[in-house]
């Protein structure tokens, strides 16, 4: 057996053997990010005239590409394997790559709430950076790995999006530049069409390069109630009563079957019950899914209470990516790998994608679901029972979220829908023997264009056209990449998240 071939097996059959090796080289590769982020922290906070030079790159870049007559688009030149998304990005091979080299937070306002960041800044760095100076995001998503560039042109989305929306709409300003090399400024008040515009365009109409984000002070703990819930009609109306309810800053859930749930709401605070604390970010805790899983208990339905370190309460999900390093490492939970090398965890993203797109066979991934469904509470009960009927997977994370536009804004969204929406979140590997990852895409794409619903765009879809056309208003998007000469430029929109449409690039 070749030495490839054994890789392979090795990856299918065990694929915690290959991890393992790989923990040091993600500890070293953690060890350098934090080392050059605290220096850049250090030595080139409020450097603007370090930025400028940056974005002038950027210019020059596109500028050289529109003078050498190239038919190729352009696109960033950010290796695929750095990207959270599940998609193989071969689409970037017979592109233009542009070097997008921006990893620093530039400035802190704290008289206007604000931070000014590069698109290349990850959420977990910039959430520390922050918390070390009193100040935390309204909306902090829950991979510490995901960038604000990703969180921007593909959305974002956290436990307090019920009240402040997703990350698009902490954003006050979004600097671009364009096809023609020039570089602009848009906000609620100044290009509105193209503020609402850039988030889910996916770098299809100019390239990111700074962000203003909202910030506000950081409370040291956040009391977490934890309702048990049975009966799906049940868990739906518990959900979006307490969604609704003003004095709830975080509300999410996790539905471990059809008809048991565990819903969460939680009040940041600055105070705490010593006895209720919990910091479930110590290394050799259990993985947060297997910790609130215990709350349900069909004896006992009276809600659970818990103070937890805010700072342990974002990362809750990033240990174990929700559940899905839980099928890479089955016995991540074990106390004795927890004691032992629970601080480790979880694995680089990156890495993990390098071993799968070079190791594992495509027909392995038939089997595997990840997917983000966002539909209105009405529709909830159906897109959970049709989940259940073609795959079984569980558990699934529920997230509310508010959309945040005024009726001015509103015209130029993608959105078709102006209403509190859930999150309807579809990670791992399903049971069921019949199921076709094609049809079964199919299928939940269905049900989104006749509910009024939408799929996270990072995730693989099957659209055609005419289809994807359905479910979203292209016409700002679409009036914008004419008249900021985007046609030849980028990528249309379609052409970057559908396999369908990637196939025509």
């Amino acid at each position: 057996m070749s030495l490839h071939g054994m890789l392979s097996w090795l990856v299918v059959k065990c694929p915690w053997i290959p991890v393992l090796f790989l923990i040091p080289c993600c500890i070293i590769y953690d060890t350098i990010a934090f080392i050059r982020f605290r220096w850049a922290s250090i030595f080139h906070s409020r450097d603007t005239r370090r930025h400028e030079e940056r974005v002038q790159h950027v210019q020059e870049q596109v500028r050289e590409w529109k003078k050498s007559g190239s038919t190729a688009t352009m696109c960033t030149a950010r290796p695929g394997y750095q990207s959270i998304t599940l998609q193989t990005l071969k689409y970037k091979k017979s592109c233009q790559k542009i070097e997008i080299n921006m990893p620093d937070i530039i400035s802190i306002d704290t008289e206007k709430k604000t931070v000014r960041v590069e698109p290349m800044v990850t959420i977990g760095q910039l959430n520390d950076y922050l918390i070390g100076r009193g100040w935390t995001l309204p909306v902090v998503p829950e991979l510490d790995d995901l960038t604000i560039g990703g969180l921007v042109m593909g959305g974002g989305i956290e436990s307090t999006s019920h009240k402040y929306g997703l990350f698009q709409y902490i954003c006050r300003m979004y600097e671009m530049v364009l096809a023609d090399g020039s570089v602009v400024q848009c906000s609620r008040d100044h290009m509105t069409d193209l503020w609402v515009a850039i988030p889910f365009s996916y770098g299809t109409l100019g390239f990111l390069t700074a962000v203003d984000l909202d910030i506000i002070p950081f409370k040291k703990y956040i009391k977490l109630t934890y309702i048990p819930v049975e009966g799906l009609d049940n868990v739906v109306e518990v959900l979006e009563k307490e969604t609704r309810d003003p004095a709830n800053d975080s509300v999410e859930g996790i539905l471990y079957s059809l008809n048991e749930a565990v819903i969460m709401t939680g009040v940041f605070t600055d105070e705490c019950e010593n006895w209720r604390l919990n910091k479930i970010g110590r290394w050799f805790k259990p993985l947060f899914h297997a910790h609130v899983k215990q709350f349900l208990k069909p004896e006992d339905t009276i809600p659970k209470v818990e103070y937890i370190p805010t700072l342990h309460f974002f990362h809750r999900h990033d240990k174990s990516c929700f559940w899905l390093v839980d099928y890479i490492v089955p016995f991540i939970n074990h106390w004795i790998f927890r004691w032992f090398f629970g601080w480790t965890m979880p694995p680089k993203h990156a890495m993990i994608k390098i071993l799968k797109e070079k190791f594992v066979p495509p027909n392995m991934l038939n089997q595997f679901v990840c997917q983000d469904l966002a539909v209105q509470f009405k529709h909830l009960k159906g897109l959970a029972e049709l989940s259940d009927e073609m795959t079984k997977v569980y558990p699934i994370w529920l997230c509310p979220c508010n959309h945040l536009l005024t009726p001015e804004q509103e015209k130029f969204s993608m959105f078709k829908w102006n209403d509190l929406n859930v999150d309807f979140g579809v990670y791992g590997f399903t049971g069921v023997k019949s199921y076709h990852p094609v049809e079964g895409q199919k299928r939940f794409e269905k049900y989104m264009i006749d509910n009024e619903g939408f799929p996270a765009l990072y995730a693989e879809t099957q659209f055609t056209e005419e289809e994807f056309r359905q479910m979203v208003n292209l016409d700002t998007y679409e009036r914008l990449r004419r008249e900021l000469n985007c046609e030849g430029a980028f990528p249309h929109l379609y052409e970057k998240v559908s396999k369908l449409g990637r196939t025509s690039i």
